[in-house]
């Protein structure tokens, strides 16, 4: 097993790196040109299979490095990588165009499977130009009139009292933000934030040179392959000591990693750190971290780096998806005689896209298996010149309930959101809000934004079908009935009604950084598999935090 140095960030990450070992003489098995599922008719495309030789090249040095008997020239070798490695990422979702060696055995079609999963000779075929610049010229006539009619066209983060509590913690939120992405990307400026006896308590080691969170973030782009990090809330704090010069705050992030391993593993973390302002300088002078779930950061990294069978079954279809944490539940909360039929877990809490509609056609047009068109604020690009590098985020969370005042069923769909996406917004926080569907009718009520979801206590059963089946009745009583039996209290809605859920791990929601949801992919996985889930909402514990 090969050890990379490790490194954190705002409590933010820092990279605890184990890095998977892996057999060198299969590594081109993985490295199948991929084939993208796409909405809107934007499809088929491929991961650069020429990546492959490089990642071979470096996993190769990087272990050579490590090696007692390695010679004083490959370490140079090493080190100059490294310090290349370094070099800050950009916020564009651009592919670089990379030529490829045809005679290149490693980079032609001759890879193991890229003739059945999309190789670039099947998706040049598919590819139409014309259909794709339309479908670009159709999304922004849509954006456009919905200017013209005097409907809102972003979403301001910052500016939202559900994310960022008052107006103080929503104003160092920006400024955190920006020095986040000046020490990641090439368009942002260094932006000076924490003081110089600044004191640090995180749960991720560190490296010896880094003095605060932000050396760390620039200190990790040398091993990963991908870094983002997003301030999704904030709070001003009671002062411990009624010390006015000096301001306490808690923020709630969210970091995001392409790890690199062959199968380019992503891994999410999201936890929360208290800092202390100075109020005369505007500097951090303190910053406690503290991981979501605990400070074991090997288990929860850990968990995300293995390949996952699905991904694997359906190989080259999307990237590897970030999965949202869910947690072992805090406090008094426990399992119970019954509690075999169903897993207790805590989900934090997270910005989510919400859109919602009426079900005016009943169970038989299934409307709630697939995300409606007015959630989306992009197309995708994943061939062609242009094609561009996505997010794939899991599971989509669909919640049907009864709309009284309509004499209907509403769907709801809850979609996460890509800390990368979250992150390009800078310290504006401008996020773009989709445009109306044209072909959806009015009575539908269709409507779409931005909401944060608080933490949650939920229990889940699993289940292989969708979200309309008739069998999810019997599985809600059941689960209902078990939950009840072990003196759990389910979360009750406006009306009274236990607030179920049901989680499509079978769907991915795709984000470009540089334009927001634009595609969403579904996997065929046979029903015996149950990896959906029917869920419902649980009330807390006397003695549990509820924040």
């Amino acid at each position: 097993m090969s050890t990379l140095r490790t490194s954190s960030s705002l409590g933010l990450l820092c990279v605890t790196a184990l890095l998977l070992s892996f057999n060198l003489d299969h590594a081109e098995a993985f490295a199948i040109p991929a084939k993208h599922g796409a909405a809107g008719g934007v499809a088929l495309s491929s991961l650069g299979s020429c990546r492959i030789k490089d990642e071979r090249m470096v996993v190769t040095r990087m272990s050579s490095s490590s090696d007692d008997e390695s010679s004083s020239s490959s370490s140079t070798a090493t080190k100059s990588e490294a310090a290349e490695g370094s070099k800050k990422q950009t916020h564009s979702s651009a592919v670089p165009t990379i030529e490829r060696d045809p005679d290149d055995e490693i980079t032609s079609e001759k890879v193991f499977g890229a003739e059945f999963f999309g190789g670039t000779k099947v998706k040049e075929e598919l590819f139409d130009p014309v259909a794709e610049d339309r479908a670009a010229e159709l999304a922004r006539q849509e954006r456009d009139a919905l200017q013209l009619d005097g409907g809102r066209t972003v979403y301001r983060r910052f500016e939202d009292t559900t994310c960022f509590v008052d107006g103080e913690a929503a104003d160092v939120a920006r400024r955190l933000q920006a020095a986040i992405n000046g020490a990641l990307y090439d368009e942002d400026e260094v932006v000076p934030m924490y003081a110089t006896n600044f004191d640090w308590t995180t749960p991720f080691p560190r490296a010896k040179g880094s003095q605060t969170p932000l050396d760390e973030l620039t200190n990790a782009l040398s091993f990963y392959k991908r870094l983002d990090l997003a301030i999704v809330g904030g709070r001003s704090l009671p002062g411990s000591d009624g010390d006015s010069a000096r301001n306490e705050m808690e923020f709630r992030w969210e970091v995001s990693v392409e790890w690199p391993n062959v199968w380019e593993s992503r891994v999410l973390l999201t936890g929360t750190s208290r800092i202390v302002l100075d109020a005369s300088s505007g500097k951090i002078v303190s910053q406690t971290d503290k991981l979501d779930g605990g400070d074991t950061v090997v288990a929860a990294i850990g968990s995300q780096l293995n390949p996952r069978f699905w991904d694997l079954y359906h190989i080259g279809m999307t990237p590897s998806a970030e999965l949202s944490p869910r947690l072992q539940p805090r406090g008094d909360v426990k399992k119970g005689l019954f509690s075999g039929s169903y897993e207790l877990c805590e989900v934090p809490p997270r910005l989510v896209i919400q859109p919602t509609l009426l079900d005016l056609g009943g169970r038989d047009e299934r409307i709630a298996q697939v995300i409606p068109n007015h959630a989306f604020s992009t197309i995708i690009k994943t061939t062609g010149p242009n094609k561009q590098r996505y997010v794939p985020v899991s599971p989509i969370e669909v919640a049907i309930s009864r709309d009284a005042e309509a004499g209907a069923n509403r769907v709801t769909w809850s979609i996460p959101i890509a800390p990368e996406f979250l992150a390009a917004a800078g310290s504006d926080g401008e996020l773009p809000l989709p445009a109306p569907d044209q072909d959806t009718s009015a009575d539908a009520q269709a409507e779409s934004g931005y909401k944060l979801q608080p933490r949650r206590l939920v229990a889940t059963v699993p289940y292989g079908g969708n979200p309309q089946d008739e069998d999810v009745s019997n599985v809600r009583k059941e689960l209902y009935d078990a939950i009840i039996k072990d003196g759990l209290n389910p979360k009750l809605d406006e009306s009274g009604r236990p607030m179920f859920f049901f989680w499509q791990s079978d769907a991915k929601a795709c984000y470009v950084s540089d334009g927001g949801l634009g595609m969403n992919v579904y996997e065929w996985r046979p029903k015996f598999a149950n990896s959906n889930a029917v869920g419902i909402e649980l009330e807390r514990g006397s003695n549990l935090e509820r924040r």
